[in-house]
């Protein structure tokens, strides 16, 4: 592996009719961010982040990273390719395999409580924000307020979707956490065609939907998807740029992530779910008369998920259908 390597992902376009019964009118495409080098979207972001960051340290040699596990995954292995420490702070919602990821590349890894509330000391991303303070050989990744995050999206996921759909995209549907990735790369389609809508997908629990639909903020639930939706208000979240939001639930991610892996040969992670999930749900909407191109994210790889939503095990112990490997 490389950092050579981070980027130029395919984008796939979905032929079953049991995903996209409206494909005579709405073409759904998925980016298929696991084909970076650690298997997740975050690559990108973390490179270049730390790319910037290494010409400003000085002596700092260690990267703190709160992280719901793909980020510390690609810190852990940017740091270990330019000789860095590396430190991840993540929650007890972040999968087995993604921690032992994490550590795999060399980091130290914090498990917070995952019921900690967003404004508590116990909270994953204040522990990393308070660690970092704390010592001055530690640099803050900080990737839930750092706008070199939307640059990197905005520099290189958005030009690519925009050549590989020859300019014909007309909607960009993506979840979000830290929402780097609908800002910045969404944020560059709309500088080429102002037309195009950004539809943010969000996961049955998240505040983000009420956030973004400037509604009262809901009651925070528990939700199983990793990696997407949030428990408080984005920082690099400018609303104003979301056209609409789409809620789904964990049955529905999760049972579309089998259904890519069965109909179109994709194994892919719980958010890729939620976000096709959405774009299907938002393509039932487009009007039949006019065709539309909508592409959405693969955010990585279902490798890191094999113990929980493909596993027939732990569906079963979390109530989810049983006969959703079947559907």
């Amino acid at each position: 592996m490389s950092l050579e390597k981070i980027g130029n992902t395919d984008l796939h376009l979905i032929n079953s009719e049991k995903i996209n019964p409206y494909k005579d009118n709405v073409s759904i495409l998925i980016k298929l961010e696991d084909q970076n080098p650690t298997k997740s979207i975050k690559d990108r972001m973390v490179y270049h982040v730390v790319s910037k960051a290494k010409k400003e340290l000085s002596d700092q040699n260690t990267f703190v990273s709160a992280s719901s596990g793909n980020t510390g995954t690609a810190l852990a292995y940017v740091c270990k390719l330019l000789n860095f420490n590396c430190i991840i702070v993540t929650n007890t919602k972040c999968s087995e395999e993604k921690i032992n990821a994490c550590k795999s590349h060399g980091a130290k890894v914090i498990i917070a409580d995952s019921e900690a509330p967003p404004d508590s000391d116990e909270n994953y991303q204040n522990i990393a924000v308070n660690l970092a303070a704390a010592n001055p050989t530690y640099f803050d990744l900080d990737q839930y307020g750092n706008k070199k995050n939307i640059e990197a999206y905005f520099q290189t996921l958005g030009p690519e979707i925009w050549e590989q759909t020859n300019g014909k995209i007309t909607h960009f549907v993506t979840g979000g956490s830290t929402c780097g990735t609908i800002m910045g790369a969404g944020g560059f389609l709309k500088s080429k065609n102002s037309e195009v809508k950004l539809v943010l997908a969000d996961p049955l629990g998240s505040v983000i939907t009420d956030y973004v639909r400037q509604e009262p903020l809901s009651e925070i639930e528990n939700y199983v998807i990793e990696g997407v939706g949030k428990d408080s208000i984005p920082k690099l979240l400018d609303r104003k740029l979301i056209d609409s939001v789409i809620r789904t639930k964990d049955q529905e991610a999760i049972e579309m992530c089998h259904k890519l892996k069965s109909e179109e040969g994709l194994y892919l992670g719980g958010s890729s779910g939620l976000n096709v999930s959405a774009a299907v749900n938002y393509a039932s909407k487009l009007p039949k008369d006019k065709k539309s191109t909508i592409v959405t994210i693969g955010c990585d790889s279902g490798e890191k998920y094999s113990s929980k939503i493909y596993d027939d095990n732990w569906l079963k112990q979390n109530k989810f259908d049983q006969n959703i490997l079947t559907k």
